[in-house]
């Protein structure tokens, strides 16, 4: 499959920005169709919420893709190892 983009990078940002715009309009598109009542507003916050945390995962994972994943797992765990052998 080739890309329009040279950088891929830019093709993955490219891509997050089209869930991040396309996304909510499809899900206002399915909630219309549903009819008046709680449902049809806890729908469209359930799918809203699901929404942003598939573009906080999706940043979070690019963020250690980026930064390595051994340098992100030394920066969660900045405790020194302080193990005993007995």
């Amino acid at each position: 499959m080739k890309t329009m983009t040279k950088n891929y990078g830019d093709f993955f940002y490219r891509t997050l920005a089209a869930v991040a715009i396309g996304a909510p309009m499809l899900l206002t598109l399915a909630v219309s169709q549903l009819p008046e009542g709680t449902v049809r507003g806890d729908f469209m916050v359930y799918g809203l919420g699901a929404v942003l945390a598939v573009i906080v995962g999706a940043l979070v994972l690019r963020a250690s893709y980026t930064l390595g994943f051994n340098k992100a797992f030394s920066i969660v765990s900045l405790e020194p190892n302080r193990s005993v052998t007995a």
